[in-house]
């Protein structure tokens, strides 16, 4: 077993493990010596297996599977947009215009936010129901990267958390790359491992993904995938995933935002955040 990314032999990682909650099945954890990426082995998924994961209603957060319709009114889809203020700012540093595309745009928290950015934004996603329901407000796609039925270019394409779901990863970024515009942006999120939390935390961290994530990026690993495959790096922004809650009580939510901030002001944050540009060659 080699790794996916540089072909650099791994080693399994002590103390940390992936549980599956559909099987309660321990995946052990193997780290690349030379990149730093790390997945499990035995992979709890493939690309032919899948769907039987993530074409499911009830995985799909905000989703009534009853009413087949997004519950926009709750308050936790409400808090949730919390989520995804730093692809805003991202976007507002990088001066960036024109036409999107979310992949995996899920319930579409980040399409709204783009869109009242002026951006002409689009979406994609596997769940055919879930798209339907998208495509009151916004141009859905029920596909994947690398459909050859989608002719469009974009100036900018988000992936929030999709990466680490992706069994080949560089099938993937070659797919995102033939999509962008000359010159065209990417701006994504990873749950990052390398994370203070994540030491701490070890099997219990969120970001294992508990059965549904096969790839735990370092950042030298995303360097080499995206550089040989076309694109300029222009930041790696080390952030937190919001661990407030607005069921939480106040005083647990005070807490949290206090670590946040904490392990943010000393780069040690468990959300990684990359920005890049198509090279335009």
């Amino acid at each position: 077993m080699n790794c996916v990314i540089c072909q650099g032999n791994v080693k399994q990682i002590p103390l940390i493990h992936e549980v599956s909650r559909y099987t309660r099945t321990a995946y052990p954890l193997f780290e690349c010596t030379n990149c730093g990426l790390a997945r499990p082995h035995p992979l709890p998924y493939s690309e032919t297996t899948k769907l039987s994961i993530y074409d499911v209603p009830e995985n799909i957060r905000f989703f009534n599977k009853e009413t087949k319709t997004i519950e926009e009114s709750s308050p936790e889809y409400k808090y949730y947009f919390r989520h995804f203020t730093p692809y805003i700012d991202l976007v507002n540093k990088y001066n960036i215009q024109g036409s999107c595309l979310d992949v995996g745009c899920g319930v579409g928290h980040l399409m709204h936010m783009l869109a009242r950015k002026g951006l002409n934004v689009e979406g994609m996603e596997i769940s055919p129901d879930l798209v339907s329901a998208l495509n009151k407000k916004f141009k859905v796609y029920c596909a994947e990267v690398g459909d050859k039925s989608i002719k469009k270019k974009y100036d900018l394409i988000t992936f929030n958390h999709v990466l680490e779901h992706v069994e080949h990863p560089e099938s993937f970024i070659k797919g995102i790359y033939s999509m962008l515009n000359e010159q065209g942006y990417i701006i994504f999120a990873v749950p990052f491992l390398y994370g203070l939390i994540p030491q701490i935390l070890r099997t219990k961290w969120y970001g294992l993904g508990y059965g549904q994530h096969l790839n735990f990026f370092s950042i030298k690993s995303l360097k080499n995938l995206l550089e040989r495959n076309g694109f300029i790096v222009h930041e790696f922004k080390r952030l937190s995933v919001d661990y407030a809650h607005p069921a939480f009580p106040r005083i647990m939510n005070t807490v949290a935002q206090m670590i946040m901030k904490g392990v943010i002001a000393m780069n040690w944050g468990d959300n990684l955040f990359v920005v890049a540009q198509r090279n335009g060659k």
